[in-house]
């Protein structure tokens, strides 16, 4: 990712799943392509074992309700919990240094 310049926004997503589902996967493939497309986004650090942890980068608030409320992302959202996840949580920072 190339060196981003604060302030931004980072959305710091940690989750457990259930299980290991296939179609969980594919869902995670599709959401990247389209976060990638949205205005506002500039990039993300991923990273899964036991506890996986995505951090996206956005520059700004509105971009990042933007995302929040895609309708794809929000059936994404849903089927995590209520099938995949066993815990999830969200954080939304600014990064200012």
């Amino acid at each position: 990712m190339n060196k981003l310049v604060p302030p931004y926004f980072a959305v710091i997503f940690t989750s457990t799943l259930k299980d290991d589902f296939p179609e969980y996967h594919q869902m995670a493939q599709k959401m990247e392509a389209l976060v990638k497309r949205q205005p506002g986004f500039l990039g993300m650090d991923s990273a899964r074992d036991k506890k996986g942890i995505t951090i996206s980068y956005w520059d700004s608030l509105e971009a990042i309700d933007f995302w929040k409320n895609n309708s794809f992302h929000l059936e994404a959202k849903s089927l995590g919990k209520t099938k995949w996840y066993k815990h999830f949580s969200i954080k939304i920072c600014k990064v200012i240094g």
